[in-house]
């Protein structure tokens, strides 16, 4: 069965673009909307502006600039990735993405009917998070865990979770490996069985008590 992106779920303000060869994808950069000022703004990833194949997405993204930036509207090489709604098929287009044949947001229009093109470049949808540090210094305060007992447990570097936790530090890396573990109680609980080693034993089993709760939550509730 294809995969079906749920648009609820997409920031309606921001993409990626990729490079994509046979056999690799290559992160090329941010599309930015900024509605309030109406302006559009096209940020190469450093590490691709300077590697010796890179070409730009559009003849007026500059490579060699921080940002690109267009005000009042949208630059035309994303533009022409959209069908025009004179196109016979665009309906047809548009319910086969899921989308509205109404939908005017150009962001939602350029991840969905306007993905591919001819070129390499592929627009692909940012989703919506909202899962934060605040949640894993809840969890960790609820269980009265230290920030070294979370580090040993999951395998975490203690300054860099410190650092995270009181603001100093932003790593996505290690927030999204704690919301797997707080998502998917299994998971932990398999990582805690590598660790268990290194924690005191009341550690390890208020952790392994408050995940098998978790998991078995997800069961009656039909959860993953």
């Amino acid at each position: 069965m294809a995969y079906k992106t749920d648009y609820t779920k997409v920031v309606t303000n921001q993409l990626n673009v990729f490079s994509e060869s046979r056999k690799r994808r290559i992160f090329v950069g941010t599309l930015i909307w900024d509605e309030p000022k109406n302006t559009y703004e096209f940020r190469y990833d450093p590490k691709y502006a300077r590697s010796k194949t890179a070409i730009p997405v559009g003849k007026e993204l500059d490579l060699f600039k921080k940002s690109n930036i267009s005000r009042g509207k949208l630059f035309p090489s994303f533009t022409d990735r959209i069908p025009s709604r004179e196109n016979p098929a665009y309906e047809d287009y548009c319910k086969s993405q899921g989308i509205d044949v109404n939908e005017t947001n150009q962001i939602i229009l350029l991840v969905s009917i306007g993905k591919r093109g001819p070129s390499t470049f592929i627009f692909e949808p940012i989703y919506k998070n909202d899962f934060t540090v605040d949640e894993i210094r809840k969890f960790r305060t609820e269980l009265g865990l230290s920030i070294n007992d979370l580090s040993l447990a999951f395998d975490l570097n203690p300054p860099t979770l410190h650092r995270l936790e009181t603001g100093k530090k932003t790593d996505l890396a290690t927030l999204r490996r704690l919301q797997i573990y707080l998502k998917f109680p299994k998971v932990a609980m398999w990582q805690l069985t590598l660790t268990v080693g290194k924690l005191h034993t009341e550690i390890f089993h208020k952790l392994w008590n408050f995940f098998e709760k978790q998991s078995k939550k997800n069961k009656e509730s039909g959860k993953i």
